[in-house]
């Protein structure tokens, strides 16, 4: 009996089809990864924001998204320099982290500390364990979430400070952002305020608190203000061509940012959001209306 093989043609045919199969497939796969890490974006950030309302109630004011370390002669407030991030370790399971210490404030905690649910899976610039090597100097503690300067407040010395209540937010809570995506780690030495002496690394750290290098804490609304705060949605890191910058909150997906509202809750801003809109919604009690693209 005479035994048939498959032809050269019909081999490459088969192929083909498996190539179609897998062209299809692969952005399918895609989009399942991409729910399921902006799902879990959305679950750290609810937990953020939990942790704060927590923190409200038991120390009766919210954590600040920044006490400086530099400007701050209180020894009240020195020993607590850093972020919202360091102020709620408490309140997220990382109770032996925050005591740390003496004294408690962030050098004691900024480096070699890695925090998953400080890690945001939809950002391609996070590093897996939450750790970033800046040029061979330390490995950082970064996150990929930051808090609205304008809503959660700050104590840079005893002039010049905003603590704010849960009731100071006059504008709602539903309506006000208090926590949102930002990207991790920006490589950019196109930044308009880089200095040229120094690396053009900026990245969040999470327990950070300084005036002196304010595109390292871990907060958006802050060095950018009013509608031109609005923020950026995918922007490139690393490269000559690199657009990100370290003082806006950053979209990783087209779709647009999710953000931690005051109330507890976590949405999906759309991109096409107008700057109005958005800077009305970082403000806690400017009286602004939010648009109909809210």
């Amino acid at each position: 009996m005479e035994r048939r093989g498959f032809t050269l043609i019909e081999l490459l045919v088969v192929i083909a089809i498996i190539a179609i199969l897998i062209g299809l497939l692969l952005p399918a796969v895609q989009k399942v990864r991409d729910a399921a890490a902006r799902m879990q974006s959305a679950n750290s950030l609810k937990q953020i924001g939990l942790a704060i309302h927590n923190y409200n109630d038991t120390i009766q004011y919210l954590p600040p998204a920044w006490v400086d370390w530099d400007s701050n002669n209180n020894p009240r407030w020195k020993d607590r320099a850093g972020s919202t991030q360091y102020e709620i370790l408490a309140f997220i399971e990382q109770s032996a982290l925050a005591q740390i210490g003496p004294p408690y404030y962030f050098w004691q905690v900024y480096t070699n500390h890695g925090i998953k649910i400080y890690t945001n899976p939809s950002d391609p610039t996070a590093p897996n364990n939450g750790l970033f090597n800046d040029a061979g100097w330390a490995d950082y503690g970064v996150t990929g979430f930051v808090t609205n300067f304008q809503a959660l407040g700050h104590f840079f010395n005893d002039g010049d400070n905003q603590i704010m209540r849960l009731a100071s937010i006059t504008d709602g809570l539903s309506n006000t952002i208090f926590t949102a995506e930002k990207m991790t780690v920006c490589v950019n030495p196109n930044y308009v305020e880089h200095d040229p002496s120094y690396d053009p690394n900026y990245y969040n750290i999470w327990a950070y608190g300084r005036t002196a290098w304010p595109e390292w804490n871990p907060v958006f609304a802050y060095m950018v203000t009013g509608p031109a705060s609005k923020f950026q949605v995918t922007p490139r890191s690393g490269g000559p061509t690199a657009t990100c910058d370290p003082r806006f909150a950053t979209a990783p997906r087209t779709a647009g940012i999710l953000v931690g509202l005051g109330d507890g809750s976590v949405r999906l801003v759309s991109s096409a959001v107008s700057p109005d809109t958005w800077w009305y919604a970082c403000t806690p009690n400017g009286g602004d209306v939010l648009g109909p693209d809210w």
